[in-house]
C-alpha cells in the first residue's frame, strides 16, 4: 500500500534530495512557502514531489522535484504519481493558490520543463545532461490529472554552420564599426569580479520572462556559481557597448561534438539592436576555429525573439527535441 508522507524542512534536506546539487537547493533559506512529500511502499521511499508558492504571484504555485522509482509495477508507479500530485495540489489549494504550474523545481532559476518527445524518440535521439530527464510515464500522469500544455520549448541542432556565417557577417561588421565588442567572462568562483555583472544582467534581462521569480545575489552566488565554474569555457563572453560597459552575455559550452548555445542575456534597452546576432556570429567564429561545425540552440521557448535568429538555418537542421 502506498503511503504519502509530508516532510518537515529538516527531514527534506536529509532525505529528499537525489543529488548534492538538490541538497544545496533545498538547504537554502528561501523566503517563499514550500513543502515536500514522499511516497513510501513497504518502508521504502519510492517517489517524491515538492510544492511551493510563487514569490512574485501569491495565486501561482509550483510542483517540482517530481519522481517515481522506475522499478515499481506499472500500477504502483501510476498510483504513487497520482497520490503525490494530489498531495501537492491539496497543499497548494490550502495556501490559496489558484494556478498550478509544473514541473518547476521551486522556480525557473533551477530545473523546469518536461520532455515531450515519446520515450522511444528520446531513446533513439539521445539526450544531454542539461535537458530535463523525465520519469517514465510522467507525461501521461500529468495529462490524466488534467494538466494542459502551457508553454512549448525546443532544442535544435544544426550542421555545417560555416554556411551560415555569411548571412550574419554584414551585421557583425556593422556592430564592430559602431564600437561593440566582446570580452571573456572571468569567472572562477564566488569571489570572481564578474559575478555581480552576471547577476545584474541576468536579473534585468529576464525580469519579464515567463514565470520570472526574484532572487537575490546570495542565492545566485550560492546556487548558480557551481554550474558556471563547471561549464564556463572560452565560448562564453560578455557583450560590451562602445564605452566598454557590459550590456549582455552569452553562455555557451562544447558538449558531445556540438557547441551548445545555452543562455543569451542582453539588457532590455539593447534587445532590439542586433547584438544577439552579433554575439552568435562571434560564437560561431570561435567554434569553427576549434573545428566545431555543429551547434545546438538549446531550450528555446516557442515564439521567443531568439527563435528568429536561427530561422534562416533551418535547411541545416539535424534534429529537434521538444519540451513543455
Amino acid at each position: 500500500m502506498i503511503h504519502i508522507r509530508e516532510l518537515s524542512l529538516e527531514e527534506a534536506i536529509l532525505h529528499f534530495p537525489r543529488s548534492q546539487e538538490e541538497r544545496e537547493i533545498l538547504s537554502y533559506p528561501f523566503d517563499f512557502r514550500r513543502t515536500h512529500f514522499v511516497a513510501d511502499l513497504g518502508g521504502k521511499t519510492v517517489g517524491r514531489i515538492s510544492a511551493n508558492v510563487s514569490k512574485s504571484d501569491a495565486l501561482r504555485g509550483y510542483f517540482g522535484f517530481f519522481h517515481v522509482e522506475p522499478d515499481l509495477s506499472t500500477y504502483e508507479r501510476g498510483l504513487s504519481a497520482r497520490e503525490l500530485l494530489s498531495s501537492a495540489e491539496t497543499w497548494l489549494k490550502e495556501n490559496r493558490v489558484g494556478h498550478i504550474v509544473g514541473p518547476v523545481n521551486y522556480s525557473t532559476l533551477f530545473d523546469y520543463r518536461i520532455r515531450l518527445d515519446s520515450e522511444e524518440e528520446a531513446i533513439s535521439r539521445g539526450s544531454f545532461f542539461w535537458e530535463p530527464v523525465n520519469t517514465k510515464g510522467q507525461v501521461g500522469w500529468l495529462t490524466e490529472a488534467g494538466y494542459r500544455l502551457h508553454e512549448e520549448y525546443h532544442s535544435r541542432a544544426y550542421r555545417d554552420v560555416d554556411h551560415f556565417l555569411p548571412v550574419s557577417e554584414a551585421r557583425y561588421q556593422e556592430a564592430l564599426s559602431a564600437g561593440f565588442k566582446t570580452r571573456p567572462i572571468r569567472f572562477s568562483g564566488a569571489e570572481s569580479p564578474d559575478l555581480e555583472i552576471l547577476y545584474r544582467i541576468n536579473t534585468l534581462a529576464f525580469q519579464d520572462s515567463f514565470l520570472a521569480e526574484p532572487f537575490d545575489l546570495n542565492a545566485y552566488q550560492t546556487l548558480n556559481v557551481p554550474k558556471y565554474t563547471k561549464l564556463l569555457s572560452e565560448f562564453s563572453f560578455f557583450l560590451l557597448d562602445p564605452k566598454g560597459t557590459e550590456v549582455g552575455y552569452f553562455f555557451l559550452f562544447p558538449d558531445q561534438g556540438y557547441l551548445v548555445w545555452k543562455t543569451l542575456a542582453v539588457l532590455p534597452e539593447y534587445q532590439k539592436s542586433g547584438l544577439a546576432g552579433f554575439g552568435i556570429h562571434h560564437a560561431l567564429k570561435l567554434a569553427l576555429g576549434q573545428g566545431i561545425t555543429k551547434v545546438v540552440a538549446a531550450l528555446i521557448r516557442k515564439g521567443a525573439p531568439s527563435e528568429s535568429l536561427i530561422s534562416r538555418a533551418e535547411p541545416l537542421r539535424i534534429w529537434e527535441h521538444r519540451y513543455g
